[in-house]
């Protein structure tokens, strides 16, 4: 859930950012633009991470005490998972012109995401619930990052959420480089350099 809100409101970043013209500056940089959205992506995947760890240490607080070697073994499922909600975020934030129409998109996207995964309730507790909520909560990508993240953290290795992961991360970090234009950041008017 740390990694799902910051991923958002790091892309929220980006369009504000555009709003006020500083990616212009940077667009103007002899950086490609590729690499500045993946080094933004990175940027805002160690924020989240870093806060998961804190989280992490409080929840001993409530005796949540995962084995101490699944500190270690879930990073690569945080890391893998904020990459790909930060590229979800990055997609979004590619089509979206105002600050306003972001955070509105944004519920709609947040929501349905955590509520129809497995964050909440395992998916064999879906299943008995109800078949179609299961379905739904397969093809939703953030119950396979939830997946990832939950049995690593307990030392046991699912390859399948794992590769799901990683494909639809490399996906939307393909769409969101392929998306952002810089026609899309032009301010007031003037036109793109």
């Amino acid at each position: 859930m740390i990694i799902l809100f910051n991923s958002m409101q790091g892309a929220l970043s980006m369009v504000y950012d555009r709003e006020l013209g500083s990616m212009r500056v940077l667009l103007m940089s002899p950086l490609p633009r590729p690499f500045l959205l993946v080094t933004k992506l990175l940027a805002m995947g160690v924020v989240s991470v870093g806060q998961v760890y804190v989280f992490l240490l409080l929840a001993l607080l409530v005796d949540v005490e995962p084995p101490l070697w699944g500190y270690l073994a879930v990073l690569p499922a945080l890391i893998l998972t904020s990459l790909m909600l930060g590229a979800l975020g990055l997609l979004i934030a590619t089509w979206i012109k105002q600050l306003e129409n972001f955070a509105g998109v944004m519920n709609f996207v947040i929501f349905p995401m955590f509520f129809m995964s497995s964050a909440l309730y395992p998916l064999w507790k879906m299943n008995e619930a109800s078949p179609w909520l299961y379905w739904f909560c397969q093809f939703n990508p953030f119950t396979h990052a939830v997946e990832a993240i939950r049995f690593s953290l307990y030392l046991e290795w699912n390859p399948t959420a794992f590769g799901i992961t990683a494909s639809v991360t490399v996906v939307l970090a393909l769409l969101a480089t392929a998306g952002f234009r810089p026609q899309r950041t032009k301010i007031l008017g003037t036109k793109p350099a």
